[in-house]
């Protein structure tokens, strides 16, 4: 170990050295003490960008070098008129390196990958850029606005390294990754109109405790515990899917998901603890080839009646087993082991009817502008996920605050009436 110190601080040390020879490091002014980084978990960063604002929360204890490397920039106002430079569509933004003109800045030494922190690169956390060099990371970092699990680390192999989250902005950065590109020189993806940022600074979180009591003294209390923006989403044109007087809860997942895979078992219990109010239904997300296979299979399980007997063993197969279930004739023997003979799978697979109902599933999918699974849609205008929510163990708080919520504007409509 002492020995691998000893390396790593040589290497160090060299490349401190080659960024002073060919002039690329800049003064930098502003510090971060290990006393200053715990101190950052009450703290939030504001982003200011010319089409609205950005809130992060930082994870200083999980990722302490990478906390301390962006407060650093940050201070010394090095993002300040930086632009967001690449977009992948409901993947990924990424920001922190150019000027509105594409030309790259001079930044600090790189810093060491923290990617085996035990964070992972879901929807809305933030991750340090870096170049294939697992230790080459300077000031580029980018958002996820999908599980992008790829980019992980695991056992062998260094992935990115996240520091933190976006609690505020999330739309914003969704909608702007979906701006049309074009190419500037070698860079590509660069979306216009720019997404630029005109500031970034620390500001405080507000204390809770402090806020309800300042607002228990208002005319107005406002008691909600989870925000609109915040915890979840209003989408802009409600589009309720079942015909009940129970408040409808749908689902959103994929087959080829890992993390639908892990909630799968909290989601049965919800669901049946509170069948009495809500109407339940799942419903698979497409927006790639593979998802608009996987669910084809899902309808067609529906269709022949085993969706019950297939839906967790499926999940199985595919996320824990890796089998390899790819195309129409690997999906009938699979099916096969449910009693389902080949041609009848066949025959229902590649039916107009299922082929409709895939049409559907991806047409909703737009429309609840969803860039990630697991979502949970309620009431048809309210959509949750895990990271907003606060991870998978608060989504149900969240959800069921949502349910009471509509059931009451639905209560106070009758009563108006």
């Amino acid at each position: 170990m002492k020995k691998a110190l000893t390396s790593l601080g040589l290497c160090a040390a060299v490349i401190l050295v080659t960024y002073v020879l060919i002039g690329g490091e800049l003064p930098f002014e502003g510090s971060v003490s290990n006393q200053e980084a715990i101190q950052l978990e009450k703290q939030l960063v504001l982003l200011k960008t010319n089409q609205g604002n950005i809130k992060i929360e930082l994870y200083p204890k999980k990722s302490p070098i990478s906390v301390t490397n962006f407060i650093s920039y940050i201070k010394s106002g090095f993002y300040n008129d930086t632009i967001f430079h690449r977009v992948l569509p409901g993947t990924i933004v990424q920001g922190g390196g150019f000027t509105d003109e594409m030309v790259l800045k001079l930044t600090r030494p790189p810093i060491v990958n923290e990617s085996d922190n035990g964070l992972t690169n879901i929807k809305g956390t933030v991750s340090m850029g870096r170049k294939s060099s697992p230790d080459s990371a300077t000031s580029q970092f980018f958002i996820n606005l999908k599980d992008n699990s790829k980019l992980d680390y695991s056992i062998g192999e260094q992935g990115y390294s996240v520091f933190g989250r976006v609690v505020e902005g999330l739309d914003l950065l969704e909608a702007v990754s979906r701006s049309e590109t074009i190419e500037v020189g070698a860079h590509k993806n660069v979306p216009i109109p720019t997404l630029k940022l005109i500031s970034a600074k620390l500001i405080n979180k507000k204390p809770e405790t402090k806020y309800l009591v300042e607002q228990a003294e208002t005319t107005e209390p406002d008691s909600e515990p989870f925000k609109e923006g915040i915890h979840y989403v209003l989408l802009n044109a409600p589009k309720p899917l079942l015909n009940t007087n129970k408040v409808e809860v749908v689902a959103a997942f994929s087959f080829g998901c890992g993390h639908c895979y892990g909630i799968y078992p909290a989601t049965q219990e919800w669901k049946s603890e509170n069948r009495h109010k809500v109407e339940f239904r799942y419903f698979h997300a497409v927006w790639s080839k593979a998802m608009r296979l996987y669910a084809q299979t899902y309808y067609t399980a529906i269709e022949l009646q085993i969706e019950h007997l297939i839906h967790l063993p499926l999940f199985e197969a595919i996320v824990i087993n890796q089998q390899k279930l790819s195309n129409k004739e690997e999906l009938a023997h699979f099916f096969q082991s449910y009693g389902v003979s080949k041609d009848r799978f066949l025959e229902v697979f590649s039916s107009k009817k299922i082929l409709n109902r895939v049409n559907q599933a991806e047409a909703l999918t737009k429309e609840f502008s969803l860039a990630s699974v697991p979502e949970f849609i309620v009431a048809g205008k309210y959509r949750v996920d895990p990271m907003r929510a606060g991870g998978s163990d608060d989504i149900f708080k969240v959800i069921n605050f949502l349910v009471n919520k509509e059931a009451n504007a639905r209560k106070d409509t009758v009563i108006r009436k």
